[in-house]
């Protein structure tokens, strides 16, 4: 099941409950399924899908680095001075 939005969710009867959406070749979401979680799980779920997103994150970020694409990192942030009006 592809996830690219959630449209809504509810909670009921101790049960959190998600509908999930994807775009479909024409452009348009479409619903793609439910998620059910356990009240007493959801915690425990966000926790596990965070800490997956952030290892892959770093083996992303690693692999990166061993490839020598420094691009990325050796940049340097010209927005941090835009919109403070005039330097003195």
């Amino acid at each position: 099941m592809l996830v690219e939005q959630i449209n809504t969710a509810t909670f009921s009867n101790g049960i959190l409950r998600l509908e999930v959406a994807m775009v479909n070749a024409r452009g348009e979401m479409q619903v793609t399924g439910n998620i059910e979680i356990p009240g007493n799980q959801v915690a425990n779920v966000l926790n596990s899908m965070s800490k997956a997103a952030q290892d892959i994150s770093n083996q992303l970020a690693g692999n990166i680095e061993s490839n020598g694409d420094s691009s990325s990192t050796d940049k340097k942030d010209s927005s941090k001075d835009k919109g403070k009006g005039k330097k003195k």
